[in-house]
Formats: structure tokens, sequence, C-alpha cells
């Protein structure tokens, strides 16, 4: 095998996350992403009855490969020098608890600053603190910003930032021994904060040298695509909060703080009141002190739901109330008036327990008779702006993650890499592949 390698352990094979990549140039190990598949998870596990036992469990149901596990303990081979994680979703971060503690000489572990605080607030809000969470947040981390390279051997990692359905998203730049590797991380090119980026990551990269390897997620491909941008979203969003003389139900993330702030636009343009569960305002306080980002401020921009419950349901015209992962509880509790609209500000369900949660929430829209619109920007890069890149990049070897169909990814792309001499590689899940050779 060559000096320098990637293998494949998640986000491959057709999942959509999941993230999990060792890179390995010659005795230097790093993990980029480690994160878990959601499906694989609710295979096994369903909350809040049947959950992990610890960690060991997730090497069981291969959440976790036994490849990388250290013989007789419950955490990943301590050969490993550090894990870079691209930013604060679960399907690129829940594996961190398989990594030995520092006392057991356990990596480092390297995010964004608002990464590090969105991870910390969800697990230290949650009132059920599982082993695994608790393992999180024992680990070495260390906060990164854009450009700064962190150097680990023979590898050196310059993160840079990338627009993405959360704040605190990064691509990396990796130079190794045999040359630069580039992994996209999730990326977007037409969120608010992508126009604004002076410089995006592929504009870093070729100032780098040639990219011997390009990691590119392609979640867009074989899905239904939306062009709307924030701007779009804030604009139909503010057209069905008008026309409504109930209640206003906007489900979207808790960490999508562009949404959030796409919603208090709307909101003090209609007159209403914005108002959020608890696992909002927590992600909410978590990143209060943030400059750049200016995060709504509980108590002021967006309520909080559990003080306002009462004179909420009294006056249900007069608010929006946030939801989060088509969640009924806060409906069922609210029992909206004639009138009342659910906004859809998420993508759809694309797994089949997602389904049966979307449906067992739409039962009770029915019930209440509440319609649902679906107005939403996705977090993923388009089709032709993933074209854009490839063709901006021209790396010698291309490997696609994070794709239900990879094979339409490549037939997609088929004119690119037959003009530009790309290698497509489709990665198998646990399969050594030479960055060069």
């Amino acid at each position: 095998m060559g000096k320098v390698c990637l293998t494949f352990y998640g986000g491959v094979e057709g999942e959509v996350g999941g993230n999990q990549i060792l890179l390995q140039d010659d005795k230097t190990k790093i993990l980029i992403d480690f994160g878990y598949n959601f499906s694989r998870w609710r295979n096994y596990f369903s909350f809040p009855l049947t959950q992990p036992k610890g960690v060991s469990d997730y090497f069981k149901v291969k959440l976790i490969p036994q490849e990388l596990r250290e013989p007789g303990k419950d955490f990943v081979k301590r050969d490993i020098e550090a894990c870079f994680v691209t930013h604060a979703h679960g399907d690129h971060y829940g594996a961190l608890c398989g990594l030995a503690p520092p006392k057991e000489g356990g990596p480092k572990v390297f995010l964004g600053e608002a990464a590090d605080k969105i991870i910390t607030a969800r697990i230290t809000g949650k009132k059920r603190k599982t082993p695994e969470l608790t393992r999180i947040t024992q680990l070495d981390t260390r906060t990164f910003r854009t450009g700064r390279p962190i150097k680990m051997d023979n590898i050196e990692v310059v993160p840079w930032h990338v627009d993405h359905s959360l704040p605190g998203a990064y691509a990396f730049l990796i130079h190794t021994t045999e040359g630069l590797v580039v992994y996209t991380g999730d990326f977007r090119l037409h969120g608010t904060f992508g126009r604004r980026m002076r410089k995006h990551f592929w504009h870093a990269a070729l100032e780098a040298g040639e990219a011997k390897a390009l990691i590119c997620e392609a979640t867009s491909i074989c899905d239904t695509v939306s062009t709307l941008t924030e701007k779009d979203v804030e604009r139909h969003m503010e057209n069905c909060v008008k026309e409504c003389g109930g209640l206003v139900i906007v489900n979207t993330s808790i960490c999508d703080i562009d949404r959030i702030k796409t919603v208090c636009r709307v909101a003090r343009k209609t007159g209403r009141i914005p108002i959020a569960s608890e696992s909002f305002t927590t992600v909410l306080n978590a990143l209060k002190d943030d400059k750049k980002l200016e995060p709504p401020r509980v108590g002021k921009d967006v309520l909080e739901y559990e003080k306002e419950q009462e004179k909420a349901k009294r006056r249900q015209s007069a608010y929006i109330l946030l939801t989060t992962f088509y969640r009924e509880k806060e409906i069922i509790e609210m029992e909206p008036t004639t009138g009342s609209v659910f906004i859809l500000s998420s993508s759809e369900p694309f797994e089949e327990e997602s389904e049966i949660e979307f449906e067992r929430l739409k039962n009770w829209l029915e019930l209440f008779g509440v319609p649902i619109y679906h107005v939403h920007s996705s977090g993923h890069a388009l089709p032709m702006d993933l074209r854009r890149v490839v063709r901006a990049l021209m790396p010698r070897k291309m490997f696609p993650v994070h794709t239900s169909n990879p094979h339409t990814f490549e037939r997609f792309l088929a004119d690119i890499l037959k003009e530009k001499e790309i290698e497509y590689v489709t990665p198998e899940r646990g399969v050594k592949y030479e960055v060069c050779g």
C-alpha cells in the first residue's frame, strides 16, 4: 500500500451521514469526523426505552467498527493521534464517545469554537445523561479557527469555514507527505453566510497546490432539490404568516441559527412573538456571546415556551411556535385554533423511522385542522455547485461520501472526470485507498 492512505468506515455505501474517515501518513493516524449513521442507530435502539448501555454497544452493532477497537477495551485504538470534527451534527461527532479518554492516552479532538459550544450545550442540557454522552464531555478538546494550521507529525490540517445549516462548520485542507487532501465536510454555497465569504475553501486549496485527493459530500444527489435561498425562505414564510389567523408553528433544527433568525425577522414584520422550547433556548444561550454570529437573545428575541405557554395558548394569533424533529408535544399542548398553519422548515423525512414520526405528527395536525407548508433551504450544496467545486479543484482522485447514490454522482460528473482525468473511487467500508498511485 502507499505511504498515505484513506480508510472509510462510515458515510459510504449509500449512507447519508455517519462519516468516519481514517487518514494514515506513515505512522501518523488521524480521524476525520467521527459520527454515526442515524438509520443504523435506529435499527437497534429507540429513544427513550432502548438506548445503548454504553460504548460497548456501539461496537456491538457496528456504529463504531471493530477494526478500530483497542483489544480488550471499550474505546478506539490509542495509536490515533487526533480527531478533527467538521461540525456539530451528530452524524459527524456522535461516535466521539468511542475515543479513549485522556487518562487512557486518548487523542486530541479538534473542532470549531461554535461547534464546541453547541455539543457541550446539547449534552449538558439533557436531563438524562447516558454514559456515552458523559464520555464526550471528558475528551481533550481543542478549538480552531479558519486558516490556522494544526500540525500532527507528518500531517498538517488547515480548517476553512464553510456555510452549512448550523454555525461553526468547516472544510479541511490536509497536507500530507504525498500532497494535499481536501475534505469538504457538509457545505452549501446558497446560504446566507456563504454568500458573504471572501474566500471559499477551494480557493484556499488552489493556492495551496494541486489536490491529490478530494473527499466530497453529495447529499443532494438523488434528492429532490429546492433552489430556495434563506431570503426566499423569509419571503415565503412571511406570506404564510400574514395570511394566518391562528397559531403559526415552524418546525426546524435547534442548531439552525440562520433559520431561527429568519423566524425572528418574520415575527417582527408580522407583529408576532417567537416562542421556543428548552432544546432551542439551550443552544441559543450557549452561543449568546458570539459577536460575529449574534444569535437571537432568549427572553428578548425569543421567549421560553415553558414560561409563555398558557398566555400563548389564549392568544395564539400573536405567536410563532418553534418546534423540532417532527415533534408533536407542544402542538398537542397548545391545541391550535382554527386558521393555524404548520411550516415545515427542515428536510422532509427520507428514512422509514422518520416517516413514521412524521405521519404521527401529520395525524395530530389533521385532527386540529392545520395545513402543512414546506418552506426550506437545504444545508447541502446543490448538484450544479458540486460540479463547480470539482471542476475548480481538478483533484487526481475523488472519493464521494454522505450520499445515497455515489454511482449517480459519478455519472453526473462524467464529462468533468473525463476532461480533467480525475479518478473517481467509490469507497467501500474498511478498505484502504492510496492517496497517490
